[in-house]
């Protein structure tokens, strides 16, 4: 079982949620965003704490670039910033997202890691853009290139009520024969995208799944950053971080839990 904190440095608030729900929870893993404001006190943070294995969040639908934004113009907006998912995928549906520049930009992302201290070799993304056919050619090569040691997956464990986790467990199938031979995971669970608010109880059932497991979530507090981000998950975030910290999970959980990469 891998339990991962996604969006570590996306605020103040969220990087304070991650690193508790590491030493008072069942986090062994974050993902770091190098793309907003408050990245780089997140991996000085997190490169202090004790058995916290961190990853990279390759972003290209958040915050701004880690290249010169004049170098990926088919990225971003006349400002500069990363466009939203939506107009993302039209953009990327309809040929005007330059795979090119697609690649520099997760090479810059990779970089900007390394040099804050991170040596990224587990590799996810912000809202899943990494598991979209196209950009997975992208990332997947690249991942070789880096000799990345662990690529997320997100089949679900079981048929899922919810349309976003049946939506990526028909991605990953696609995406199999382009990620064959990077390590990954074998079922994926997003405490955040479930129908219902996650309960203690239903996580901690988990456990009985055979196979690689990784659950997601992500855990934060509320902020001022967090807000003008215009953040979906503003009020679920606290809801991930009671579960990842409740003590019926960390005992179903807490034995079974590994690295990512170790």
């Amino acid at each position: 079982m891998i339990v991962t904190a996604d969006d570590l440095g996306l605020s103040p608030g969220v990087t304070r949620g991650v690193l508790e729900a590491h030493r008072n929870g069942v986090v062994r893993s974050s993902s770091l965003l190098v793309t907003f404001p408050d990245g780089e006190e997140a991996a000085e943070l997190a490169r202090a704490e004790r058995d916290l294995e961190v990853g990279l969040h390759i972003d290209l639908v958040g915050g701004r670039p880690a290249s010169d934004p004049a170098s990926v113009p088919s990225l971003v907006d006349t400002e500069g910033r990363f466009r939203r998912l939506p107009d993302f995928t039209t953009r990327l549906l309809t040929g005007r997202i330059r795979s090119a520049e697609v690649a520099a930009e997760v090479r810059a992302q990779a970089a900007r890691a390394r040099a804050w201290g991170v040596e990224p070799l587990a590799w996810d993304s912000h809202r899943h853009t990494h598991l979209i056919p196209p950009i997975t050619r992208v990332v997947a090569r690249l991942a070789r290139e880096h000799r990345v040691r662990y690529l997320r997956r997100a089949t679900p464990p079981r048929i899922a009520a919810a349309v976003k986790a049946q939506l990526l467990g028909a991605a990953s199938l696609v995406d199999r024969a382009l990620l064959r031979g990077i390590p990954g995971n074998d079922w994926f669970v997003d405490l955040s995208a479930l129908p219902r608010r996650p309960d203690a109880a239903a996580v901690a059932l988990y456990a009985a799944y055979p196979g690689v497991g990784e659950i997601i979530a992500h855990p934060g507090y509320p902020d001022d950053v967090l807000r003008a981000t215009g953040d979906g998950l503003l009020l679920q975030r606290h809801d991930d971080l009671q579960v990842l910290t409740d003590d019926l999970v960390r005992s179903a959980l807490g034995d079974l839990i590994r690295w990512r990469v170790r």
